[in-house]
């Protein structure tokens, strides 16, 4: 057994890994097109990622940033965990973390083995369903603000910036790089007009607020594609203006003009503000997704997995 950080050609074996977890964990209301977001966030990050591997083959990764921790179903059982969680404490304790947080599935070994390395329930991301019958009202914008979609225009280094300032008194502060950015950008389908862009008029070129929207494949038993809002997100200085309310309006107009269906979205549980949002606009709760959390200190022990 042997524990390194993650390097680029360790990619196809990394993604072999979640897609045998996703196929033998069958993780409540997780799909396909969510693990292959997952899987190319993560590999966005390098720095942020730790592999173990037995006989040279990668069977299991950890990614602090992305809350996740995944062994290969038949490499489980051999301690592979217990020595990612250590890696992932220090990525963690690298990254300015003071904890590390994990999905862990409510079925299943994973709670269990959170249990036995001393992590306690942290909170819940809840994914949430618009469905196609709920009317929503068409975006209206205040006269002085300015909306675009993403180009170029706006260097990729503001973008970031306003991404990061946007998010970091989230629940759970977000962060990203321009590197992931750039990576993110450089997938196939990526597509600069999902997302859209607020300014103030007499700064058109200052962004202050942003929203994307993406259309994914259909669920198993639905002909019309799924769609989802990736991310809303207002400068603080710009809040209380109803920005937010009308950036999500934005995002369910053109997913809708797209062709989607039932149209999704992911918030914390302690987000009240945003989660109070999403239910007047009329998202239900779809499925719990509980995280569990250890600080970067703690000892580990028990046995692993």
């Amino acid at each position: 057994m042997s524990v390194r950080p993650f390097r680029a050609e360790d990619e196809p074996e990394l993604r072999l890994v979640m897609q045998a977890s996703f196929e033998f964990d069958a993780f409540p209301g997780y799909t396909a097109w969510d693990l292959e977001g997952e899987a190319d966030s993560i590999v966005g990050a390098p720095d942020g990622v730790a592999v173990v591997t037995e006989d040279g083959v990668v069977c299991g990764l950890v990614s602090p940033g992305h809350e996740n921790l995944t062994v290969h179903p038949e490499f489980r059982r051999r301690g592979h965990g217990r020595e990612l969680l250590a890696a992932g404490r220090d990525l963690a304790t690298k990254a300015g973390l003071d904890e590390v947080r994990l999905y862990v599935p409510p079925t299943g070994a994973g709670m269990p083995f959170a249990r036995a390395m001393g992590l306690t329930y942290r909170s819940s991301l809840w994914r949430l369903g618009l469905a196609p019958k709920v009317a929503v009202p068409a975006p209206t914008w205040p006269a002085d603000v300015v909306c675009r979609t993403l180009g170029d225009w706006l260097p990729i280094e503001r973008l970031v910036g306003l991404l990061n300032a946007a998010f970091l008194d989230h629940a759970t502060p977000l962060s990203w790089t321009v590197e992931q950015i750039e990576y993110a950008h450089s997938r196939p389908g990526f597509d600069p007009s999902t997302t859209l862009l607020l300014s103030p008029a007499e700064r058109p070129d200052d962004p202050i607020a942003f929203v994307r929207a993406v259309v994914g494949p259909p669920e198993a038993d639905d002909a019309a594609p799924v769609g989802e809002v990736r991310t809303v997100g207002v400068l603080p200085e710009w809040r209380g203006r109803g920005l937010g309310r009308e950036l999500l309006r934005w995002g369910v107009a053109q997913l809708r003009i797209r062709g989607a269906g039932l149209i999704q979205l992911t918030v914390e549980a302690e987000n009240a503000l945003a989660l109070g949002l999403y239910r007047r606009t009329g998202f239900e709760s779809m499925v719990e997704w509980p995280h569990w959390s250890c600080p970067v200190a703690t000892k580990l022990e028990g046995p692993g997995t």
